[in-house]
């Protein structure tokens, strides 16, 4: 059942710093989601926000993280924000309320208006993260029926002349057009403006997309080889989303270009052994020990070299280091306390953990030593069959999801463990079904990780 709209509203901004402002986007992209959402999919959609709902809304904000705008990272679908007709004066009241505070924009930059970008700048700290998917404005006609194609072209090369941090993704379309645009689009960049980073996400298209856009399974290879082939070429960072990794080691996937990391010497595919003489325990863990730190001594592994790197840099400063994202050295440990608990010759807990099957081969790594015999423990991987597709998610499993999984499996938990990013803050998945059910249909303890 779909909650009241201010109480959706304000969990997402106290609970995600997420700060909405409306659900109008302009656009029509073909790789857009929303569109093909079945009736059974809950979402919220509100138009534009009015601007004293907002004023309240940034008040529940946390002053000591970055405000995110136009992400979607909820149920509420996020439009464009440069299409709210009072963006300006929200991004100057903001920045009034939380000085200080990183503002980061996901926008397609369609309608940023260049005299914009001198206001912008004022506000520093403030990073704009532009969707760019194409290299010229015909395809973006094509991608994204943009009715101002020509407008992010000219807003990137003028960017390089403000103080205003960019970084730019891109939808990958190459099953449809080809790696040769893909590779055009990258040369824009190199050639005009090269962003901090560059995220280019594999297009996911359920069984519910219309027409014959459909990307399968093997297209995520090929998009990585082709992106390996090319790194080289470019003097930005270049990261696919998502990752598939299948252990905890620190690898280093790229450096922003004249960062702490860069002006240290740190290279794409070092391993970061240990941070400050501190064994690094994920990836995650890395990252957060090395941007706490003031000055980290770092012990890397570099081929078959081991060496010592100090960073310059003030505690709690990016580093410039990017990494994928693995798992917290927090979750890390209460997953393996739990496990412990299933060790047949003490407690005995038979314990059930469910995951993604982009997650599976990184869980089969950490929880290797309890799918041995002495414990009561599986480890199953649930398959997006309620969207299908090339859908692989965790955040895009439903309950149906994971029934078919356990039933299939026959084994006999009292503890089933689950990624807590299946369900939002009421504790129910995308389709408004809650973990709780879970629990009285197997009459076990469900824990959300």
């Amino acid at each position: 059942m779909l909650k009241d709209k201010k109480e959706i509203l304000f969990k997402t901004v106290k609970e995600n710093n997420i700060l909405p402002l409306t659900s109008i986007c302009k656009l029509n992209c073909i790789f857009c989601s929303h569109k093909n959402n079945p009736p059974e999919i809950e979402t919220y959609s509100f138009g534009h926000l009015d601007f004293e709902l907002i004023k309240i809304m940034l008040e529940f904000l946390d002053h000591k993280k970055p405000v995110i705008i136009g992400e979607s990272a909820s149920k509420i679908i996020e439009g464009e924000p440069f299409a709210h007709p009072k963006i300006m004066k929200i991004l100057k009241l903001l920045r009034k309320k939380r000085p200080g505070v990183e503002i980061k924009i996901t926008t397609s930059a369609s309608f940023i208006e260049e005299k914009e970008l001198k206001q912008l700048a004022k506000l520093a700290p403030l990073e704009l993260n532009i969707s760019l998917n194409a290299p010229g404005p015909e395809e973006r006609v094509f991608l994204m029926n943009d009715p101002q194609p020509d407008n992010v072209f000219k807003i990137i090369k003028e960017l390089k002349n403000y103080p205003i941090n960019f970084q730019a993704s891109i939808v990958s379309m190459h099953h449809m057009r080809g790696f040769s645009s893909l590779e055009q689009t990258l040369d824009f960049l190199e050639k005009h403006n090269p962003p901090q980073t560059l995220r280019i996400f594999l297009a996911g298209f359920s069984d519910f997309a219309r027409g014959d856009n459909v990307a399968g399974a093997e297209y995520y290879f090929q998009l990585k080889q082709f992106l390996d082939s090319k790194a080289e070429k470019y003097s930005y960072p270049i990261i696919i989303e998502p990752q598939i990794i299948d252990n905890l080691n620190a690898n280093i996937e790229g450096i922003i270009k004249n960062s702490a990391a860069d002006l240290a010497g740190l290279k794409k595919s070092d391993i970061i052994i240990k941070v400050n003489g501190e064994k690094t325990q994920s990836r995650v863990d890395a990252f957060y020990k090395i941007k706490k730190s003031a000055d980290p001594e770092l012990l890397l592994k570099r081929k078959k070299q081991t060496i010592t790197i100090s960073l310059i840099k003030k505690g709690k400063e990016k580093s410039g280091i990017i990494m994928a994202y693995d798992i917290s050295s927090r979750k890390k440990e209460k997953l393996l306390a739990y496990l412990e608990q299933s060790l047949k010759a003490k407690e005995n807990i038979s314990t059930a953990v469910l995951c993604s099957k982009i997650a599976f081969p990184l869980l089969k790594n950490i929880t290797k030593k309890f799918l041995k015999g002495k414990y009561n423990f599986a480890l199953l991987k649930a398959e997006n069959e309620f969207f299908g597709g090339n859908i692989f998610a965790a955040g895009l499993l439903l309950n149906s999801d994971l029934i078919k999984i356990i039933e299939k499996s026959n084994f006999n938990f009292k503890r089933l463990i689950l990624p807590e990013i299946i369900y939002d803050y009421y504790g129910n998945d995308l389709a408004g079904n809650a973990y709780t059910e879970l629990e009285d249909r197997y009459d076990c303890e469900v824990i959300l990780l």
